[in-house]
C-alpha cells in the first residue's frame, strides 16, 4: 500500500490526482473501519504538506510550531511525510498542562523535539498501514511511536495518548492524521522516567539500592562516524533500484545504546505482602538462594551475587525492546518465513543483566497467545506485559510493567536447562536491535546492513574480515528470515570470534544452522578455543554422498526420512528445522527448511558446561568466499532422544 501511494505521489499530477481519487474511492467501499466517524473519511490535496497544515483553521497553532522551527521548510519539499498533527486545541490542552500560555513560552530546543517527534520522513503510512505496537519507522526525532486499540472506541491511539480523529489526509508530499493530543516527547532517560511513575515506587528504590541503575546510563557511541567507512559500499540504494539489483548495502547511521526494564507495580507486590525494600529482599532471598545456594550469606546488595542485586537485575535487558519486540517482530507470521500450526510453539531467548541467565519468551502456534515469559508447559503459568501500561518510553529505553513476579526460580531454572535452545543469529547481538536493523519485515531490495570492526562488541574479527547482516529477505530459507553472513576484503581470508548469549550449566550437543551454496568458502570451527573436528565446506550441498540428504517422502522404505536423519547425524549434520521456510522459491525450496538440501545444521561437538556462562565460536576461513550464520542451537544430550523435527 505504501509503496502504491509513494508512486502515485511521484507522478504527474493531473494523473496523480485521477489515480488517488480511483484508488480511494475503491478503498472507501473496503476497507474503512466503521467506528471512524464520516469526517474521518479519506481527503486529497496537491498542495504540499506544510502548506496544507498552514492553510488549515484546524492546525494553525501546530503550524506555527512547524513555522518557528524551520520544519515547514522541509514539509514544502519533495519527499514523503507521514505527519501526526495535533489540532489547534490539542496543542492549546498542551500548553496549559505544562504551565504555558503560548507556544512562544517554550525554548526553540524543546519546539523542535516537539515538531520532529510528529514526523516520519520517508514512509507513507495509511491508518490500514498501523498496525498495533511500535511503528517499525522513527519519527524524525529518532524515536519510535506505539499504536494501540481504544478498548471502548475501538479508535486507533498513537503512545497509549492521542486517538486519532481524522485520517489518511493525502497531499502532494504525503499524509497527515489528525489527533486530539500532543505526543509529548521525553527527554529523560529510563531510570528517570521510572522514578517518576508513582505506580513503581518499591523496584524504583531497589533499582538504586542495588546500583543497577548505574547500568542503564549508556545512550549512544559519540566516536562512531558512518561517514568513516562509506568505502564498504559498493551498491547504493539509488544503484539498486536504478539496476533492479536484489540488495542494496548500507552502514548504521548510529551506534545507540538501548535497555528494556520490565517492572512490577506496587499493587502487584503488595498481592504478594511486599510493601517495603525490606520485603522485597526477604521475597528475593526466598527464590534465588534456592537457585544459588553458595551466595546465600552475601548481604551487600551491590554485589552481583547477591538475592536482590540477582531479583532487580533479570528484569534488565541491555536492548530496547518494544512490547512486539520481544518475540513478534521475528516470528510474527506476517514475515512468511515462521509456519504457525497448532502446537508449534516459537521461543525467543533473552539474556538479561543477571550474571548467567536467561528470559523464555513463547508465541504460541495456532492462537493469538503471545508474549509469555517464562511458561511452564505443565501448568501453562507464566508472566506477561500488561498492554494498557507498555511501551513507556525513554530517551534510551522502554520499560513495560508486568502481570506478576518474574524471577528465575528453581522450577524455570529446570525448564530451560532440560530442553533444546535455538537463538536466531541476530539475537546474539544488541546493536542490531538497538540500531533499528532487526525486527524489519521482508524488504525489497534487501537491505544488507555492513558492520564497521568493533562496532558490535561481541564480534572480534580480523581487519581483513567484513561482518554483515541481511534483513528478511522472501528469498532467504532462513530462521526468522535473517542471517548473519562474513566474507574478507579480496584476497584475503576471514577470522572471527562470536561471544553466544549464556548457556545453562549441563551437557549439551552444539549445533550451528547454515544454508550451502556455490559461494561459501570452507572453513574450521573452533567452541571455546577447541576445533571441532575436521574444516567444513559450506559449499558442499546436503545430497552429496558425504551428507547424505534423502528429502522425506521420497524413499519408500523411509517415509518420514528418520532413518536417514539417523545416517545424517552420525556423519555430523543434521536437516533444517520444519518451524520455517522459504517464501519464493529459486534459491532453495520445499514447503519447510526440513524439505530443502540448502538448509542444514552442523553439529558441532558434545560439551560439558560446569556453569551458566557466556561461551565462544570461532571460525577461520580457509578458503575465498562467505560464511554464513543462521541460528545457533543448544540441546541436552539427555533430551537428544525424544527431539521433535521442529
Amino acid at each position: 500500500m505504501k509503496q502504491i501511494i509513494s508512486k502515485l505521489i511521484g507522478a504527474n499530477k493531473a494523473l496523480c490526482f485521477i489515480s488517488i481519487v480511483m484508488f480511494l474511492m475503491i478503498g472507501l467501499f473496503s476497507s474503512c473501519d466503521p467506528k471512524i466517524a464520516d469526517e474521518s473519511l479519506y481527503t486529497f490535496t496537491d498542495k504540499m504538506m506544510g502548506q496544507y497544515l498552514k492553510d488549515s483553521t484546524d492546525f494553525s497553532e501546530f503550524a506555527k510550531l512547524l513555522d518557528t522551527t524551520k520544519v515547514n521548510g522541509l514539509l514544502n519539499s519533495y519527499g514523503t511525510y507521514t505527519c501526526f498533527a495535533p489540532d489547534n486545541q490539542a496543542m492549546f490542552n498542551y500548553y496549559h498542562l505544562k504551565g504555558k500560555k503560548a507556544l512562544t513560552d517554550f525554548s526553540l530546543d524543546s519546539m523542535k523535539l516537539i515538531a520532529y517527534y510528529h514526523l516520519i520522513s520517508g514512509s507513507v503510512l495509511k491508518y490500514s498501514d498501523l498496525g498495533k505496537g511500535q511503528l517499525p519507522e522513527l519519527t524524525m526525532g529518532e524515536r519510535y511511536l506505539t499504536i494501540s486499540v481504544d478498548s471502548v472506541t475501538g479508535a486507533l491511539k498513537i503512545n497509549n495518548a492521542a486517538e486519532i480523529i481524522k485520517h489518511d489526509i493525502l497531499v502532494h508530499n504525503g499524509i497527515i492524521h489528525k489527533i486530539n493530543h500532543v505526543l509529548d516527547p521525553t527527554s529523560f532517560g529510563i531510570v528517570e522516567e521510572i522514578s517518576k511513575n508513582s505506580l513503581f515506587t518499591v523496584f524504583y528504590r531497589a533499582l538504586i539500592e542495588t546500583h543497577m541503575s548505574d547500568s542503564l546510563m549508556k545512550d549512544r557511541d559519540k566516536s562512531y562516524n558512518s561517514l568513516l567507512y562509506t568505502s564498504l559500499i559498493s551498491v547504493s540504494y539509488e544503484q539498486a533500484i536504478a539496476n533492479n539489483n536484489w540488495y542494496f548495502q548500507q552502514l548504521p547511521t548510529a551506534r545507540k545504546y538501548g535497555y528494556t526494564v520490565l517492572i512490577e507495580s506496587d499493587e502487584t507486590y503488595h498481592s504478594y505482602n511486599i510493601f517495603t525494600l525490606e520485603d522485597l529482599k526477604n521475597y528475593a532471598k526466598t527464590v534465588y538462594d534456592e537457585v544459588y545456594p553458595e551466595d546465600a550469606g552475601i548481604s551487600d546488595v551491590t554485589d552481583r551475587r547477591n538475592s536482590l542485586n540477582r531479583f532487580i537485575s533479570y528484569h534488565l535487558i541491555n536492548k530496547r525492546l518494544s512490547v512486539s519486540g520481544l518475540i513478534d517482530k521475528y516470528n510474527m507470521y506476517s514475515n512468511s518465513h515462521m509456519i504457525d500450526k497448532a502446537g508449534l510453539n516459537i521461543y525467543e531467548y533473552i539474556e538479561t543483566m543477571c550474571p548467567g541467565t536467561l528470559i523464555e519468551v513463547t508465541r504460541k502456534g495456532g492462537t493469538n497467545e503471545t508474549n509469555l515469559i517464562n511458561r511452564i508447559p505443565e501448568t501453562d503459568k507464566s508472566v506477561t506485559v500488561l498492554l494498557s501500561n507498555s511501551d513507556k518510553d525513554a530517551t534510551n529505553g522502554v520499560y513495560h510493567q508486568l502481570t506478576g513476579i518474574l524471577t528465575y526460580n528453581k522450577e524455570f531454572h529446570n525448564v530451560i536447562s532440560s530442553k533444546r535452545l535455538r537463538f536466531d543469529a541476530a539475537s546474539f547481538f544488541p546493536e542490531l536491535t538497538n540500531n533499528d536493523m532487526r525486527g524489519k519485515g521482508n524488504t525489497a531490495p534487501n537491505s544488507q546492513f555492513l558492520l564497521p570492526k568493533g562496532y558490535v562488541e561481541r564480534i572480534s574479527c580480523s581487519d581483513e574480515t567484513v561482518v554483515g547482516y541481511l534483513t528478511p529477505y522472501t528469498k532467504y530459507q532462513d530462521y526468522q528470515g535473517d542471517e548473519i553472513f562474513l566474507n574478507a576484503t579480496s584476497g584475503k581470508l576471514y577470522n572471527f570470534t562470536i561471544t553466544t548469549p549464556p548457556i545453562p550449566a549441563g551437557n549439551y550437543e552444539v549445533r550451528f544452522g547454515y544454508l550451502t551454496n556455490g559461494k561459501r568458502g570452507v572453513a574450521q570451527l573452533y567452541f571455546d578455543d577447541v576445533p571441532c573436528g575436521v574444516p567444513l565446506n559450506m559449499n558442499t550441498y546436503a545430497t552429496n554422498i558425504s551428507i547424505g540428504y534423502e528429502s522425506p517422502g521420497t524413499n519408500a522404505a523411509d517415509p518420514n526420512g528418520y532413518e536417514n536423519d539417523k545416517m545424517m547425524r552420525n556423519r555430523g549434520f543434521m536437516k533444517g528445522p520444519a518451524c520455517f521456510k522459504v517464501v519464493v522459491t529459486g534459491w532453495s525450496s520445499g514447503q519447510n527448511a526440513r524439505y530443502s538440501s540448502a538448509a542444514l545444521r552442523k553439529i558441532i561437538g558434545i560439551y560439558t558446561f560446569p556453569t551458566a556462562t557466556n561461551h565462544k565460536f570461532m571460525v577461520k576461513g580457509l578458503s575465498t568466499g562467505e560464511f554464513m550464520f543462521d541460528y545457533m542451537e543448544f540441546i541436552p544430550t539427555s533430551a537428544i532422544e525424544a527431539e521433535d523435527i521442529y
